[in-house]
């Protein structure tokens, strides 16, 4: 038995329904959006008592800890709610794994690393400039010193069709500014590797499969800024690229601060996991609606 911990949102709904895709048995949680869907249930996180009651009664196998506060500015600007769910909730859960043995699979993100380096292999220093850099890796490190078999997936912007719940992602936020006929500013110093979540999907199910632990980079083959990011979807969905206007992070002063990471992912390669480039999963997108 798996039991994913915010299975109601972007990446945990979509690892639900591909791990039953695969023959899987799965209870999956959710918080403020209700699923009126066969093996959901209600879980708060930041509930000790609840986690662990929830736990004792599915006695799981493998807990996905998809819960999180990705929010980057957010984080900054409330860290005691950021805290509270990327690092509380996953020693809730680990409370109530421990008498079970279950194997837990945390994911974490690019934004654990600083970006002076060219690119980061698994291997590499962790050095967050973020708040929610750091209680993504304050969260790694208390599944790694947790005792428990584990594995920390780390992915960068996720990306695909989503619910009408979900909070939206790169593509689409471009996607629906320009059907609106406005035009779309897109920041040109920022970089990311951009992943196709079921991409993402497919690759946590193989690493399940293979009984894996340790650390993992699951990310797109692409890296570039989000400008020219922006363009690939302008031509993948028939929108004018001069509807695009480029800007500069400074203009925003936002709160966080943003590093640019590239996460490299050749580790998986030795499953015979490949990932798609940021053209070729805009193509899967497409055909999904076509």
């Amino acid at each position: 038995m798996i039991l994913i911990i915010g299975g109601s949102g972007f990446l945990g709904y979509y690892l639900h329904h591909g791990l039953i895709a695969s023959g899987k048995k799965i209870i999956s949680t959710y918080y403020k959006n209700r699923i009126e869907e066969e093996n959901f249930c209600y879980l708060n996180i930041t509930n000790t008592k609840s986690t662990i009651k929830l736990i004792q009664k599915i006695q799981p196998d493998i807990i996905i800890y998809a819960s999180g506060i990705t929010d980057v500015d957010l984080c900054e600007k409330n860290k005691k709610l950021a805290r509270a769910i990327n690092v509380d909730g996953i020693k809730n859960v680990i409370d109530g794994a421990k008498n079970y043995g279950s194997k837990i699979i945390y994911i974490s993100t690019s934004a654990v690393f600083d970006g002076s380096k060219r690119f980061y292999l698994e291997t590499d220093k962790t050095n967050p400039i973020s708040y929610y850099g750091k209680t993504k890796l304050d969260g790694e490190k208390v599944v790694i010193n947790s005792g428990l078999p584990n594995m920390i997936i780390r992915t960068d912007q996720p990306y695909g069709w989503k619910k009408n719940w979900h909070h939206t992602n790169s593509v689409l936020r471009i996607m629906t500014t320009l059907e609106q006929g406005k035009n779309f500013e897109e920041i040109s110093d920022w970089y990311n590797t951009p992943t196709y979540v079921e991409d993402f999907v497919k690759a946590t199910i193989r690493l399940i499969d293979k009984e894996q632990t340790g650390f993992f980079h699951v990310v797109g083959i692409d890296y570039d800024n989000r400008f020219n990011f922006s363009k690939k979807v302008c031509d993948a969905f028939g929108f004018k690229q001069d509807k695009i206007q480029k800007i500069n992070s400074k203009d925003l002063k936002l709160p966080a601060r943003r590093v640019n990471v590239k996460l490299v992912s050749k580790k998986i390669a030795s499953f015979n996991i490949t990932m798609l480039s940021f053209s070729k999963g805009l193509e899967k997108m497409k055909m999904v609606v076509s």
